[in-house]
């Protein structure tokens, strides 16, 4: 009985054991996918154990585990998750994707943060975003890039050099263009333009004074950072980038036909003999011109468009090797750039250049590195007078029987475009040299010491003729020479320091620097060429005046500190300050001082935020920093400089020097900029749609400013520290994924940028209220933007029911303007606005802006030339290899005085003799209120105020479609990746502004659609 009880007891125990084994191990198994679908190599773990095991192909697994266990999914680029078993048996997991933006190193100067450290107002904008608008100038692939950042062209002849403004402008005399550091050394607009896209890692553009102000005296108007790429180690990779564009002209006008032409000069001449129908001048009267009338009746007309503009080619190649080991990583790059011009003759501009960065561990604490960059670029320019096609008639001989350019058109003396640009040429020619070596000594954890140097040289010839048979005097030549040598030496000590308790984290940084800047030049002018087409002779000719010889020199010597903290990785706090020493300013102003405080705190990582998912960030920032401006003065200024005199003493000439009309002062100081932020970051869904809101306030004071002197003190003016404005402003930049699928995805991103400045002071003259006085003159308005034209407000144009008409004794018409005028304020017109002369249908009307009854220039108001706002939209689609990228680009508000309407051969098409840009003008029998009725003999009034137009514009600036081959039909080739795409830009453009872009003042070199076609391929 014993034994039984024994054994039963036995079984019940391996019963029992058997049970609880059976209860603790299942088999689990599931799924897991992302948005996009299954996720193949993704890692399942028991935690605490060594038992895991990973998806296949298919995103299934399958795993044997306790029941009280926990598994932890895990895969790289997505969020860790922790499931309990339970007596689940299937497990499927759908993965989220980390917010990699959050994590993304930011250059903000003299070091690099995470992103999400940030506390200051910084934009950054990676080199693949760049190179999806085919340029020769970086700085065009900037435009609505970033939030706040207007990149504006002058021109768009081959080699131009756009102009970076960011937040506006803030002196109203100085230079408001940005600072610009190429890795690590201080850089210029001209350096800047010759980088090649594909040689750039980043650029990083610090927008408010907290981040500005590491730069102190330079950065007043911001900065943009630069940082080209470096080697890695790995293996060796080649790239090569290159494409082929066609340049095409674009414009939003229409010239007159011949006979709309003709129709012109009839309208004109009948205008100017009281003529009411047209009809009555002859075609021979309002032609006059034989050639004119001996075009008319051949009918061989002029297309000046057609004779002036050619469709140009463009190419760009770049190659690049990278790569190394953990001790040597190398860097190399080549680019050649090749723009034919788009005027038939002498516009065209090539670059090459190269660039080589060497990274060299000599050991775990001590490193160096080289960067060397070397750029070559040569521009040929048109004669300047090229748009007088646009005003040339078409009823035209270009053509001598010789087959040869003709110098005159017609009879009236109107000089061919077409031969002054072949009896002309100008070339500009830069080369520039950059080697920068820097060396980072760390002796102890946390501690980095670095060295950085740099050497830049620049030598440029600018050498221009006008040949012998040049129109108004020819056989001129112009060479100018100028060589700009520069170096820096930093040192720059930074330091994490080690605090135990790892809820603080602090770093300091402090700089020593000192900058030299110098430059020499010298240029000749001459005449009597006896060589033509080569300015290489000039010794040949006879000197203009003396030799142009100038010299320049400055330095900045600079200390900085900064420190920046962080609490529990949520309250983060960056405090700095600069001091600079300029040569430029006299003994008592010599040094500034330049602070910023910026204050972030991550909300989103507070314990009520904490564990809400789809919020992977969200951070509120405030700034506040003073930064400085020396750019509206020479290196020189403070000291006063005298002026060369020339003098006859004893029959020989003699050269002397006497004081300068304006008087030194030695007490100038620094322009000086106050900028308050606040700013809001904010990422949600996993980065699915991220985005920052900003407003700035800026408030800048000590503008420098000539005062006017009492010219009893023989001199007429001194230059001083005077003026005061202010600025405000919002920036936007919105980023979403729209559709995340597995083989599709669709991204939109925009950038929103609005400001407005205004003058309060412009130096320390009052007006009769007492108040600060402006200068109209110089088109400075107290209360008003910086940029503005000032001229009247266009109210129409007269029409014959606002006269009443009668007949004098002789018969003619007589127009006495009706009573618009309420000089008694009784409600009851009684007297018509006077203009100061007679007035008649079809002239310009004006508003009486101060309501006294009188035109007078007192009724000229500010108009705004600057947008109020501008926004780009950017749309990104991929599907299967396949890329379509499209970037619109919108300015509103944007005022520009038409030159085609009023100046171009004076007057321009409503000058009724010339051609130009067709518009609505008045006619007897065309009562049209937008322009007024042209004239033969003399500029209809108020031409200037009816020339400002509306520049507004939505353009499609940029659509590109790619493909990239798949690496399985790669796989036996020693190519890595392919990528072929074409690209359109300028395709489509929706204004009312009359010219070739509306970006661009009329008269300046046209901007052209571009069609382009290229490859990526890497090795």
């Amino acid at each position: 009985m014993k034994n039984i009880v024994i054994k039963w007891a036995v079984f019940l125990t391996a019963f029992l054991i058997s049970l609880e084994v059976s209860a603790q191990n299942v088999r689990v198994s599931g799924v897991v996918t992302d948005a996009l679908g299954p996720i193949p190599g993704a890692n399942i773990m028991e935690e605490g154990t060594t038992n895991g095991t990973v998806t296949d192909v298919n995103g299934k697994y399958s795993i044997s585990v306790s029941a009280k266990s926990t598994l932890v999914f895990s895969c790289i680029g997505y969020k860790e998750q922790k499931i309990r078993v339970g007596t689940k048996t299937v497990l499927n997991v759908n993965m989220v994707e980390e917010s990699k933006m959050l994590d993304e190193l930011v250059v903000v100067g003299y070091g690099v943060q995470r992103k999400s450290d940030v506390a200051t107002s910084v934009a950054s904008v990676k080199a693949d975003e760049m190179k999806t608008f085919p340029a020769g100038n970086v700085a065009d692939m900037l435009r609505g890039r970033a939030a706040g950042v207007n990149v504006t062209s002058s021109s768009g002849r081959p080699g131009s050099t756009p102009s970076i403004t960011i937040r506006g402008s803030r002196s109203i005399s100085a230079d408001n263009a940005p600072l610009y550091i190429i890795d690590g050394s201080p850089s210029s607009a001209t350096e800047f333009s010759t980088l090649s896209a594909d040689d750039i890692e980043s650029v990083e553009i610090l927008k408010d004074a907290a981040s500005q102000a590491i730069y102190g005296a330079r950065a007043s108007d911001g900065v943009v950072l630069v940082t080209t790429k470096r080697g890695k180690a790995g293996k060796v990779e080649v790239n090569y980038n290159g494409y082929l564009g066609i340049q095409s002209l674009w414009r939003n006008f229409d010239f007159y036909s011949p006979e709309e032409y003709m129709q012109l000069r009839r309208e004109a001449k009948a205008h100017d003999k009281g003529i009411i129908d047209a009809r009555e001048i002859s075609i021979a009267e309002a032609l006059e011109d034989e050639v004119m009338q001996r075009v008319w009746a051949s009918g061989k007309f002029i297309d000046w468009e057609k004779e002036m503009f050619r469709n140009a080619i463009y190419h760009n190649h770049d190659v690049s090797v990278r790569g190394g080991t953990e001790k040597i990583k190398v860097s190399a790059g080549a680019n050649y750039f090749d723009q034919q011009g788009m005027v038939v003759t002498g516009s065209g501009y090539q670059k090459f250049s190269l660039r080589l960065n060497l990274d060299f561990e000599i050991a775990k604490w001590i490193s160096f590195g080289i960067n060397s960059s070397y750029a070559m670029t040569k521009q040929d320019r048109e004669d300047g007078n090229f748009n007088d096609f646009i005003t040339s008639s078409p009823l035209a001989e270009i053509y001598d029987a010789d087959g040869k350019y003709t110098k005159y058109i017609n009879s009236e003396g109107n000089y061919n475009p077409l031969y002054r640009a072949e009896h002309y040429g100008r070339e500009v020619t830069r080369d520039n040299y950059r080697l920068n070596f820097f060396m980072d000594v760390k002796p102890f954890k946390g501690f980095n010491y670095r060295l950085n140097t740099s050497v830049y040289n620049q030598t440029s010839e600018d050498g221009s003729y006008k040949d012998s048979q040049y129109p108004g005097g020819g056989g001129t030549a112009v060479l100018d020479e100028s060589r700009t040598q520069n170096w820096l030496v930093e040192n720059i000590v930074t330091y994490k320091v080690p605090i135990r308790n790892k809820k603080h984290q602090l770093t300091l940084t402090g700089v020593q620097s000192v900058d030299h800047n110098g430059s020499k030049s010298i240029g000749y002018s001459v005449e009597n060429l006896p060589v033509d087409k080569d300015w290489n002779f000039i010794s040949q000719g006879e000197f203009t005046g003396k030799p142009r010889r100038q010299f320049n020199e400055n330095n900045l010597v600079s200390f900085m500190a900064r420190a920046q903290y962080s609490l529990l990785d949520r309250y983060l706090l960056n405090v700095a300050v600069r001091r600079d020493g300029s040569s430029r300013f006299g003994k008592e102003n010599k040094w500034g001082t330049f602070p910023s405080a910026a204050f972030a705190w991550r909300v989103n990582q507070e314990s009520f935020l904490r564990d809400v998912s789809w919020i992977d960030n969200l951070k509120l920032r405030v700034s506040y920093g003073i930064v400085g401006n020396q750019n509206g003065i020479g290196n020189y200024t403070t000291l006063g400089l005298a002026d060369n005199k020339g003098y006859e003493f004893g029959n020989v000439f003699q050269m002397g020097y006497l004081p300068g009309k304006e008087l030194s002062n030695p007490n100038l100081k620094w322009e000086q900029s106050a900028t308050a932020n606040f700013g809001l970051d904010f990422s949600f869904f996993n980065g699915r749609l991220n985005g920052t809101v900003e407003y700035y306030n800026t408030h800048t004071k000590d503008l420098l400013v000539k005062r006017s002197l009492n010219a009893s003190l023989g001199y007429t003016t001194m230059l001083d520290n005077l003026g005061k404005t202010k600025s405000s402003g919002i920036d936007l930049s919105l980023n979403g994924d729209v559709v995340r699928m597995k083989e599709f995805t669709w991204t939109l991103g925009t950038n929103f940028s609005m400001y407005k400045n205004e003058i309060v002071r412009i130096d320390d003259t009052l007006d009769e209220n007492g108040k600060p006085a402006s200068q109209v003159a110089q088109g400075w308005i107290i209360g008003e933007p910086i940029n503005v034209y000032y001229d009247y407000l266009i109210d129409g144009i007269f029409q014959y029911d606002d006269f009443d008409i009668t007949r004098d004794g002789t018969g003619n018409l007589v127009y006495t303007p009706k009573n618009t005028y309420d000089s008694d304020n009784d409600g009851v017109a009684d007297s018509p606005i006077n203009y100061g002369g007679a007035i008649e249908p079809g002239m310009v009307k004006v508003s009486d802006n101060n309501g006294d009854g009188k035109i007078t220039a007192d009724d000229r108001v500010p108009i705004r030339k600057d947008p109020k706002f501008t926004l780009s939209l950017s749309s990104t689609w991929n599907w299967k290899g396949f890329d379509l990228f499209m970037d619109w680009y919108g300015v509103s508000g944007r005022k520009i005085k038409n030159g085609y309407l009023y100046e171009y051969n004076s007057g321009g098409s409503l000058r009724g003799k010339l051609n130009g840009v067709k518009v609505d003008y008045w006619t007897p029998f065309n009562p049209s209120n937008k322009f007024p009725r042209p004239s033969y003999s003399a500029d209809p009034a108020y031409l200037s105020a009816i020339a400002i137009q509306d520049a507004s514009y939505i353009r499609l600036r940029t659509l590109q479609l790619g493909y990239t081959f798949p690496t399985r039909l790669l796989k036996n080739t020693p190519i890595h990746k392919l990528r072929l795409y074409a690209t359109a830009t300028n395709l489509l453009t929706f204004t009312e502004f009359k010219s070739y872009s509306p970006e661009l003042t009329p008269g300046s070199y046209p901007e052209p659609r571009q069609y382009v076609f290229g490859v990526n391929v890497s090795f």
